[in-house]
């Protein structure tokens, strides 16, 4: 976890920033605007991080609309429910849920509330899509189907038992929308204007919601202040990188040119971590990140044509060290040389870079 600031990114909120930056505690529920609160919800993983952030909209008509609503806990099912009260609301209240992607830590509590109050669930089309193939996948595994995974990246055969569970952990919440959006589409949220912008990449249907009068931009995993997002994790993409670069494009266009000249900054609510300023300097930090382990693997694969990802990630220098890597950790490195291996490949048949 960083614990040094990024150049041009501040925290908004010094109890939030805390809290991520100790390990302890969850940071209390608090105002982002009279009419938008954001509530810090548990995770159910001793993964980090430790907590979701999600957001509560308070609508014109009286209800109440639940972005990234988190785990399915009981702790957290409780939260939410002590949260509404305190703004004057309860779970009937609840019009929708909103979920910036399929994993259970943003979408997991979205059944609970509409069991209970009817609440509608909206997710993006590709991301009803991915969940659909994600569980068609679950039903068809067939004994032998990871090993086959971990043979093709080269895994050493004495290294694979470590690594077998890991591919095989459900991330996503099995639940199917209400409503699908699409690129451009506004949220029913009475009183404002919620904008849907498609960001893919840590998921295919992996979304940012943006209210361009407040200059609030709501990033889900895609953009977050302290650590990379994962990318891929939402099943087969055909280039999960240049997705993820794409969508930083997109984001950064949100200040940009005369966006900025007639708004100025964006306030980023992130699905993790803390709120912060500094959109574009947290965008372009991202992105050099990416490009930088692009660069990397390009420069490995040319010492070693033809090397296997396995062969690749060792060589490649992650933070924590190779062999320093617990098999989770190990595992999306794995993961993570694969999707860049495959970018580059795709990149130089398109004759780019």
């Amino acid at each position: 976890m960083r614990t040094t600031p990024v150049p041009g990114v501040e925290a908004i909120s010094e109890e939030e920033l805390r809290a991520e930056t100790s390990g302890e505690g969850l940071p209390p529920l608090a105002p982002v605007r009279d009419w938008l609160h954001v509530l810090p919800q548990a995770l159910g993983s001793t993964h980090s991080p430790r907590y979701t952030l999600s957001y509560l909209v308070l609508d014109d008509a009286g209800g109440v609309h639940v972005v990234d609503p988190g785990w399915d806990s009981e702790e957290n099912r409780a939260r939410l429910e002590s949260a509404l009260d305190s703004l004057g609301r309860t779970v009937a209240d609840v019009r929708s849920t909103v979920s910036t992607h399929l994993h259970r830590d943003h979408l997991g509590l979205a059944e609970h509330l509409r069991e209970r109050a009817g609440a509608r669930i909206v997710l993006h089309e590709r991301e009803q899509a991915a969940i659909e193939r994600l569980a068609d996948a679950r039903d068809r595994q067939t004994p032998g189907a990871t090993t086959a995974r971990l043979i093709s990246w080269g895994v050493p055969a004495a290294r694979r038992e470590e690594l077998e569970p890991m591919s095989i952990e459900v991330t996503a919440a099995w639940s199917s929308a209400d409503r699908l959006l699409s690129d451009g589409d506004l949220l029913d949220i009475p009183g404002r204007q919620v904008e849907v912008l498609d960001t893919p990449g840590h998921t295919p249907g992996h979304v940012a919601l943006v209210d361009r009068d407040a200059r609030l931009v709501l990033t889900g995993d895609h953009l977050l202040p302290a650590i990379f997002g994962g990318i891929g994790l939402g099943g087969p993409a055909e280039d999960a990188i240049g997705d993820h670069l794409a969508s930083l494009d997109r984001l950064e266009q949100l200040e940009s040119g005369n966006s900025y000249a007639s708004g100025g900054m964006y306030e980023v609510l992130p699905g993790h971590g803390y709120r912060f300023t500094g959109l574009t300097a947290r965008v372009r930090e991202t992105r050099e990140h990416h490009r930088a382990r692009s660069a990397e693997i390009a420069a490995l694969l040319e010492q070693s044509p033809g090397a296997t990802v396995w062969k690749v990630a060792e060589g490649v220098r992650w933070s924590a060290g190779w062999e320093n890597l617990r098999p989770f950790h190990r595992f999306s490195a794995l993961a993570q040389t694969a999707m860049h291996m495959n970018h580059l490949r795709l990149a130089h048949e398109r004759g780019v870079g």
